[in-house]
């Protein structure tokens, strides 16, 4: 990780990676609050139906024993969808309060990014490929060549 830290500190203007993490994060939660959204209308539509089977029970379209078994289905579902609406209202707000640089791997420190873990979206920027030999071996290929960090990353392993 101090290699990769070293290439990023180096190279990688860490905002793209910010930006596009927070980027992903408002499409996630634009389709969160859609699905709220969605939800709070079938709600209303059940609701809708409720009544509709009321008055139609009221103008004797159907008998009290049809009404009284629509009623019971949909107040059951009316307790569902008001849990589940709970539920992705708590899911919303969490995701609106994500700390970007936390979700993308990194934390500020002193107006720097600094590598705080490898996640899928870093080690797809930056790593072609990992083989691992046995418990003592492992390779790392990254997707970049430099001269520089090649000098480092050997004395690295020269110590």
């Amino acid at each position: 990780m101090k290699s990769l830290q070293l290439f990023i500190d180096m190279w990688v203007d860490s905002r793209k990676i910010v930006d596009m993490q927070s980027e992903k994060l408002a499409q996630c939660l634009a389709l969160a609050e859609k699905h709220l959204l969605d939800m709070e209308k079938s709600y209303e539509r059940i609701n809708k139906d409720l009544r509709d089977a009321y008055e139609s029970y009221k103008l004797g379209m159907t008998d009290r024993e049809t009404y009284l078994e629509h009623k019971k289905t949909y107040e059951q579902l009316l307790v569902r969808m008001q849990d589940n609406i709970e539920k992705q209202k708590a899911a919303v707000s969490k995701m609106a309060q994500v700390d970007l640089p936390e979700v993308t791997g990194f934390e500020m420190l002193e107006g720097q990014m600094k590598l705080q873990k490898l996640n899928k979206e870093i080690v797809d920027a930056f790593v072609a490929e990992i083989v691992v030999y046995d418990r003592e071996r492992v390779e790392i290929k990254w997707k970049f060549r430099d001269e520089n960090f090649k000098e480092y990353n050997d004395k690295q392993y020269k110590k």
